[in-house]
């Protein structure tokens, strides 16, 4: 049997939304041009994309019981000046501080991530270009 999500999103005003979850967790989406409250939907999107692939990567870390010190990914999302404007492109620089791992295993674990077990990027034609840095005192060859 499929798996179902369910959201219900509300407007609020002009271009203000919340998105809401059965459990009752909710994010602001907005497009306003000025005094934004949320982010807007292609960038809840990018920042999907990127947290999907780096729940993955945390999980590959733990199994090797490797502390994490710092964690970040720096995106960077091509779109044309067209409507629609889907991603076609997305850079996801994966900034990790990981005592004791080393690049060709931070790289797999990356690749792995994003190209097998994140749905949400799987979910989308652009193409993901992946680039890791490890950065920090516990830097391996």
């Amino acid at each position: 049997m499929p798996k179902t999500l369910t959201s219900t999103v509300h407007h609020l005003v002009g271009l203000r939304f919340v998105g809401e979850t059965p459990e009752g967790q909710r994010v602001m989406i907005d497009n306003e041009k000025h005094a934004r409250t949320g982010m807007s939907p292609m960038q809840l999107l990018l920042n999907a994309t990127a947290a999907c692939a780096a729940m993955d990567v945390v999980v590959m870390l733990g199994k090797r019981k490797l502390p994490i010190n710092a964690y970040r990914i720096e995106l960077v999302g091509e779109r044309p000046d067209a409507v629609p404007a889907p991603f076609e492109r997305i850079v996801a620089k994966h900034v990790l501080d990981v005592p004791g791992l080393d690049l060709a295993t931070a790289e797999r674990f990356v690749q792995l991530a994003t190209d097998k077990y994140c749905s949400v990027g799987l979910s989308l034609r652009a193409e993901i270009v992946c680039e890791v840095e490890l950065v920090g005192e516990g830097v391996v060859g």
